[in-house]
């Protein structure tokens, strides 16, 4: 009970109710039955306690549905300061409505002129938000190296706003989050928090997710995919989801979900990167430039030749060094001074697994009549059994008058 003397609930939630019947005569009360008169939408679930010193003369059980009702007693008078009472604790299951309910006692007798029936109890069902999660892959079937989808989603069945809520995915190993694709729903955000890329346990932040109305749940449903590095063993991998609200909604997890099969793929998947050195070259100066080429699969990639296409005003220099996974490595192609498209390889890159295996380029490129301002640089490669994506340096280097 609250200090208004009422009991405060969440809707559908499970409350305990005792009843207590005295007899304050001086002689026994003989066929006594007890009904509870339950509000609207509260229904029986089970009685949990029998006590006092009443004595059953016959038995009168609640039925499945409908008012609960026990029977027949005689309450034996009280002796001296000793209390003569039927005790009756049980269950119900609040209705879901919010709202006032009053709980009565309805109390028949051989002696009904006897009866004092007592007052009712005030309950509050009070209006409270309640999530369910769910998630799924969108595809069963994925290959190393390519990507998965999955779609989460967080519905409120309750009465109430779920405030402030926070999603949170921990990826099975292997799998790194790249990108949120849409979010769906009726659900108001009040902050953008997304998570970077290639994280293992990604976290979108908030929502206030609306309630049930007319029997539709308040929605908030969110897209996203992750990366299959290469080295994954092919086998069945699952996720976890987690949810958190500011209030009233307590933390959920769900684990061992969203299954999804992956299979070897046909192709090894490299990545590129280029980068100079410094960020300002002189006009007529010179700047270092390191490509490094990395291969996350358990399988060697073969063949492999690295184009650099200089910026227009820039000229390859010389070659510092060539290596991988730390030993110095040879390239049959030797590219030449003044060339705006060095090229070195073939290279064998040994499979890395998720710690990645790489070969690490870094030369010298002459500035020969660049503009002012930034130059970026683009890198590319082919193999004989590798897919190679390329890349440009992201921040570009910048000339200067010198």
């Amino acid at each position: 009970m609250a200090s208004d003397h009422k009991g405060h609930l969440a809707p559908g939630v499970f409350v305990g109710i005792t009843l207590s019947i005295r007899n304050t005569g001086a002689g026994p009360a003989r066929g006594v039955t007890v009904e509870d008169v339950l509000p609207a939408g509260f229904r029986y679930y089970e009685l949990t306690t029998l006590g006092g010193n009443a004595i059953r003369t016959a038995s009168t059980d609640p039925a499945a549905i409908g008012n609960p009702v026990w029977g027949t007693w005689t309450i034996p008078a009280g002796n001296g300061n000793t209390v003569s009472a039927l005790i009756l604790s049980f269950k119900v299951q609040a209705a879901v409505k919010p709202g006032d309910y009053q709980n009565k006692v309805k109390i028949t007798s051989s002696l009904a002129a006897d009866l004092a029936q007592g007052d009712p109890i005030g309950l509050v069902v009070e209006p409270r938000p309640a999530l369910t999660v769910a998630a799924a892959a969108a595809t069963a079937q994925v290959t190393t190296g390519g990507a998965a989808t999955y779609v989460i989603s967080v519905s409120n069945v309750g009465s109430a706003v779920a405030k402030s809520v926070v999603v949170s995915v921990s990826l099975a190993p292997g799998f790194l989050y790249t990108t949120t694709t849409g979010y769906e729903g009726n659900s108001v955000r009040t902050s953008a928090i997304d998570p970077p890329g290639n994280s293992l346990l990604p976290v979108w932040s908030s929502w206030d997710i609306p309630g049930a109305v007319n029997g539709a749940a308040g929605l908030l449903r969110l897209t996203f995919q992750a990366r299959v590095l290469a080295a994954v063993v092919p086998g069945l991998y699952n996720l976890t989801v987690a949810v958190t609200s500011a209030k009233d909604v307590p933390p959920q997890t769900i684990g061992n979900t969203a299954p999804v099969a992956v299979g070897k793929g046909t192709t090894i998947p490299i990545t590129m990167t280029v980068a100079p050195t410094g960020p300002y070259a002189a006009q007529n100066g010179s700047v270092t430039y390191v490509i490094t080429v990395e291969n996350d699969s358990t399988d060697a990639a073969k063949g492999v030749t690295v184009t650099d296409t200089l910026p227009l005003g820039f000229v390859f220099q010389l070659s510092n060094s060539i290596v991988i996974n730390g030993q110095n490595a040879g390239s049959r192609l030797q590219p030449g001074a003044g060339s705006a498209t060095p090229q070195w390889g073939p290279f064998t890159i040994p499979g890395g697994g998720f710690n990645g295996s790489t070969l690490v380029i870094t030369f010298t490129a002459k500035v020969n009549g660049a503009a002012l301002g930034p130059h970026p640089n683009v890198v590319s490669g082919n193999s004989s059994n590798a897919q190679i994506t390329g890349a440009s340096d992201q921040a570009p280097v910048i000339v200067t008058a010198g």
